[in-house]
């Protein structure tokens, strides 16, 4: 507030726009979503009237992730697909590959799987393009879970191995756990319980090594029990 103070008082709307988004993203980080959502229109109002295009579509963008989190599909779509078609424009492929993903997690709470696997296929083709292998880990990731909810369980494996791959040349752990957690899950679905509870204790050790409990850490616990649970019952 002190930094949007001074920018006011000095008419940079640029600085203004940047610190109204700064302020949004805090309120969305609380969970306010009504004063988020105000301070980034009052950016995006700043950015189109400079016709500032990637600030245009930065703000489309916050606001289309905003709009998801209340379950306005409808709305989220639109603002992604404007954000999309500026990134296009400008050709910034880094954020164009972040709104494919955007649009690819839209439709799979929508249930449209191939308008979903469409959308996380054309992310990972730019982040490959790019190097970018991050962003290829969580498109693998992400249809590795759209395979297994389809039941086409060998492309999730591949799919969720070649996650693990990357996250392991890069020495994300996080990451790591949670493609374990992933295979985990795969090989319950397969019932080949022996390997599944193997996974599933990878991703545990990974994620009590980096202290990094929680619902992750909980889900995998929960999980590891379900699997001794079944095996004492088939015995």
């Amino acid at each position: 507030r002190k930094a949007l103070a001074i920018e006011e008082e000095l008419g940079r709307k640029e600085g203004m726009a940047s610190g109204y988004g700064n302020l949004g993203n805090l309120y969305w980080i609380r969970g306010d979503l009504d004063r988020a959502e105000e301070m980034y229109r009052k950016s995006l109002t700043i950015e189109e009237e400079l016709a500032r295009k990637e600030g245009m579509a930065s703000g489309y963008g916050n606001l289309g992730i905003l709009y998801e989190a209340r379950g306005d599909l409808d709305g989220a779509e639109e603002l992604y697909r404007k954000a999309l078609a500026l990134e296009e424009e400008l050709g910034r492929k880094e954020g164009m590959a972040s709104g494919y993903d955007n649009l690819g997690n839209l439709y799979w709470i929508r249930g449209d799987l191939d308008r979903a696997e469409e959308m996380y296929r054309k992310a990972l083709a730019v982040n490959e393009e790019l190097g970018l292998k991050e962003g290829m880990t969580s498109g693998y990731g992400n249809l590795g879970n759209l395979y297994r909810t389809r039941g086409d369980l060998d492309r999730s494996e591949e799919m969720y191995r070649k996650a693990l791959a990357v996250n392991e040349e890069l020495g994300r752990k996080e990451g790591m756990a949670s493609q374990y957690g992933n295979l985990g899950i795969l090989y319950e679905t397969r019932g080949d319980l022996d390997r599944a509870e193997e996974m599933l204790k990878r991703a545990r050790s990974i994620y009590i090594s980096i202290g990094a409990g929680g619902k992750n850490l909980q889900n995998v616990e929960e999980n590891i029990s379900r699997i001794k649970a079944a095996r004492e019952k088939s015995k």
